[in-house]
């Protein structure tokens, strides 16, 4: 039983004649009669006596009055409650991104929303990208803030914006005296890697594989501050984004210094399903990661 047939039926039995339903609805006479015959089939049973110039219920029409009058009530309070959260910034926003995002960046972007949507609960669900793209495919979250491209076509993407990547090495590395470092310096460096199965060790490869350099893998971490750790402590090298180790670089932890003769780059974008519409809430913290994402991931790296 469709909503629509349930309110034309209310204005029948409440006018008693289907032209007047009509026109309360704004319909014609003959749409009344075709949703009122649909609703019979749908229901099994016929729904009224028709005389010349009014209509009567029957004893299934009787039974289905109640009915119709609580399904139709129903519906208008969850379109009221709906508005309410899109009108007064209720409601929850489950947003997804991997850990560096989540340590680096989000906190900044987080707490503008907040300030904007006082009244809305925030989940933040961090996992690498493709737990992130899953998350965002199976409705686990709303958002997703992952690398493009994103090829998926169920999923709509707004681009955020792009970043560097920097190798990092300990401050007594022979590297300090570099201006940049060429995929040639990667020869006899044992590289910790972050996540083998992600689009920014792919691009490392490319830039690696390019200039005949097979890379020797000394270690894999699942977590990127234990890379920066790891780094720190002189058991190996890594290439990471240069705002997730911009801390590290000011205190002399680490140096950072750029890929190649143009440097590497990436490109982000927050990602959701292309079936749904965004709500308010959803809508402003996508305008807010298009515009202060950008600035984060750039100013990091000066």
């Amino acid at each position: 039983m469709e909503l629509r047939g349930l309110r034309t039926f209310i204005a029948v039995v409440e006018t008693k004649n289907f032209t007047r339903a009509g026109r309360r609805l704004g319909i014609s006479q003959s749409a009344v009669s075709q949703q009122m015959k649909a609703l019979e089939v749908s229901v099994g049973a016929r729904i009224f006596s028709r005389r010349s110039r009014s209509v009567t219920l029957t004893q299934a029409g009787e039974v289905l009055l109640p009915y119709a009058r609580q399904m139709t009530s129903k519906a208008d309070e969850a379109m009221a409650v709906i508005s309410d959260f899109e009108g007064m910034g209720r409601g929850r926003v489950a947003i997804g991104a991997g850990g560096a995002i989540c340590h680096h960046v989000l906190p900044r972007i987080l707490r503008e929303f907040s300030e904007r949507f006082t009244r809305i609960e925030i989940q933040v669900i961090s996992g690498f990208s493709f737990e992130t793209m899953q998350r965002a495919l199976d409705g686990t979250i709303d958002l997703g803030i992952l690398l493009l491209p994103v090829r998926d076509t169920n999923l709509v993407s707004a681009e955020l914006g792009r970043d560097e990547l920097v190798a990092i090495a300990p401050p007594d590395h022979p590297w300090q005296a570099l201006s940049r470092i060429n995929a040639a310096e990667f020869t006899d460096q044992k590289l910790i890697t972050y996540d083998r199965n992600s689009e920014t060790f792919s691009i490392l490869e490319r830039f690696l594989l390019e200039d005949g350099v097979f890379p020797h893998f000394g270690m894999e971490i699942s977590d990127l501050e234990a890379v920066k750790k790891m780094v720190g402590a002189g058991l190996g090298v890594a290439v990471v984004a240069g705002w997730a180790v911009r801390s590290e670089v000011v205190s002399g932890e680490l140096i950072a210094k750029p890929l190649g003769a143009r440097g590497l780059y990436r490109s982000w974008g927050i990602v959701y399903r292309s079936s749904e519409t965004l709500t308010a809430p959803q809508r402003g913290l996508v305008n807010i990661c298009k515009s202060e994402f950008p600035v984060l991931v750039s100013s990091a790296q000066d």
